[in-house]
């Protein structure tokens, strides 16, 4: 049995950038981060900082004026901040951000069309992502046993060719 994994069920941060037609406000060269699960930073910032705090390699969707909910999601397992609204954070949010390497996209649309758009992200397995593919070597090699698959098919493994 070949075991799940959340890597394989992520998406990276530059299809969210293309999904979403976003503007990429710093780190760039980071949109290779692999995101695996999705958090909307919409609550008071103590509710938001418990609730981030349980969540693994996230993009957290927030409000571009949400300046305490984004500083809380850079402390915690974030690889992207997304903001709606086409609002420019505060400096000290992208100096933070540049500090963590932690993407920070900017989207001129709400909160809940974003959302919509990178929870269908989420349902298109890709991969073509070099992490993905190293992934999947990975399990193959520690948990797939070609030759009792070839067994139970009936199938002779095939002799090298002289």
């Amino acid at each position: 049995i070949i075991p799940s994994s959340n890597l394989l069920r992520s998406v990276s941060v530059q299809a969210l950038v293309n999904q979403l037609q976003a503007e990429v406000l710093c780190c760039s060269e980071r949109l290779d981060l692999m995101v695996e699960s999705l958090t909307i930073g919409a609550m008071n910032v103590n509710s938001a900082l418990e609730y981030f705090r349980n969540g693994t390699n996230m993009a957290v969707v927030t409000g571009g004026d949400r300046a305490d909910i984004q500083m809380a999601a850079l402390e915690t397992s974030t690889h992207c901040l997304i903001l709606t609204g086409h609002m420019q954070p505060q400096p000290m949010i992208l100096s933070r951000a540049e500090q963590l390497e932690i993407p920070v996209l900017s989207v001129d649309l709400d909160t809940l069309t974003t959302v919509e758009i990178i929870d269908h992200a989420f349902g298109q397995v890709r991969l073509h992502e070099t992490a993905k593919v190293h992934c999947i070597q990975q399990l193959m090699v520690e948990h797939f046993d070609i030759e009792r698959l070839m067994k139970q098919l009936g199938l002779e493994p095939a002799l090298p060719t002289p």
